[in-house]
């Protein structure tokens, strides 16, 4: 999904916006009378937040590695939905009843510092331990962010 930012440059061109994205990729317009969500997510204009299936962030993409001529925004999305990097099996009775705590901290002078807390349950595959995973190591490049803390 695109969000659209509510400012009214960028509401100007939200046509233009939906034109040019991905056939089956939404876009969507937030209305001046919503709470923003890049702020309620903790992103800016331009920023890329991954998903995983669980839906807990797997990458924080921001400026100047957001542009879409690098390649990282390309491998978040496909480290996050092709190397299954979250570890685990979704079912639909996990996914009506999952559950997310957020805390997020973030400094805006270059450095990005993100604190996740995640309250949920997974059904970890091959036998591995859920602390396994590369998911639950931090890595740190830039504007390029990869975190999940191990949950007890």
């Amino acid at each position: 999904m695109i969000v659209n930012e509510q400012q009214n440059s960028s509401r100007a061109r939200y046509w233009d916006l939906k034109k040019r994205a991905p056939p089956g990729v939404p876009v969507f317009q937030q209305s001046l009378s919503q709470n923003d969500v890049w702020e309620a997510l903790d992103g800016d204009k331009d920023d890329f937040l991954i998903y995983d299936a669980c839906g807990l962030l797997t990458f924080h993409i921001v400026l100047p590695y957001s542009f879409l001529h690098q390649p990282f925004v390309e491998a978040a999305i496909r480290a996050t939905y092709q190397n299954n990097i979250c570890n685990c099996s979704v079912s639909d009775d996990f996914r009506a009843t999952h559950t997310h705590t957020h805390t997020h901290t973030h400094t805006h002078t270059h450095t990005h510092t993100h604190t996740h807390t995640h309250t949920h349950t997974h059904t970890v595959l091959n036998n591995q331990s859920p602390h396994s995973s590369p998911r639950n190591r931090s890595h740190h490049n830039g504007g390029f962010h990869f975190e999940h803390e191990p949950h007890e």
